[in-house]
């Protein structure tokens, strides 16, 4: 196989499971109308049918990323947040590092947009291609793309952070005169940055592997910094998969972001 081909994999396999997402949050609340009603007043820990969904969005997808992954690359070593971790992987050159459905609480949220599928190749503990699919917004970005890093044309810098993981974007923020906002799925905010929308996406806790891979490696593609917040690289499929913060930031706020987070 050619580099190209694992490109045109994780783009292929983020799109796919985000249809099936799609499809499969469109039949269940389809079939309990009042359910899809419901979400004007949406409760982000509603048990129900949207406690169900979550859980079959979760599985759904993994199980489909699982079977095209051992149908198209018999011989690689995969981690999903949703499956189990013999550690195996550990032994293995080639990994695949896969969030199924990044932002669960609101995949069941026919309003919502704010959940991502996420889909990364690592060799040798480097991540070197993948794909964040957002299929609320009808997005794929991988690393198929070009850089795209063109000038913000807002008046003030935005920063996007976690709804339970704001403070260390409130330090930056307060450095380079930004504006901060919340939103869920860390491919989300990640892929914020890449598209323009936003220029840092801050995380200040504890996160997952699954959780940054895919959104790191597409970032790096579209020419963004991508660091822990003391602005080294990030090492995957370490033996515990945490990383300790995670940012994207556009170049020109990086340094400032980085000495800010450091005092």
């Amino acid at each position: 196989m050619t580099p190209d081909e694992d490109h045109h994999l994780a783009s292929d396999l983020a799109r796919q499971t985000g249809e099936l997402l799609l499809e499969l949050r469109n039949r269940v609340l389809d079939q309990d109308d009042s359910e899809r009603r419901a979400y004007d007043g949406y409760d982000y820990w509603g048990g129900g049918v949207t406690g169900s969904l979550r859980w079959e969005g979760d599985q759904a997808a993994h199980e489909f990323l699982m079977k095209e992954l051992s149908r198209l690359r018999p011989d690689d070593a995969v981690l999903s947040e949703e499956g189990r971790d013999d550690r195996s992987r550990l032994n293995a050159d080639r990994v695949w590092i896969v969030d199924p459905l990044d932002g669960s609480n609101d995949y069941p949220n026919p309003n919502s947009s704010e959940w991502a599928v996420h889909v990364a190749l690592v060799v040798d503990g480097e991540p070197v291609a993948g794909a964040v699919s957002v299929p609320g917004q009808n997005q794929v970005y991988s690393t198929l793309m070009s850089p795209t890093t063109r000038p913000t044309a807002r008046d003030k810098p935005l920063i996007l952070s976690g709804r339970s993981a704001v403070r260390a974007a409130r330090i930056v923020a307060a450095e380079i005169g930004a504006d901060v906002a919340t939103c869920g799925s860390a491919g989300v905010k990640a892929m914020a940055v890449v598209s323009g929308v936003a220029d840092l996406y801050v995380h200040g806790g504890w996160m997952y592997e699954w959780d940054s891979c895919a959104p790191e490696v597409v970032a790096r593609a579209a020419g963004l910094d991508v660091s822990n917040l003391a602005g080294e690289r990030i090492e995957y499929n370490k033996s515990y998969p945490e990383i300790a913060g995670f940012m994207v930031s556009r170049p020109e706020f990086t340094e400032a972001a980085i000495e800010a987070l450091g005092s």
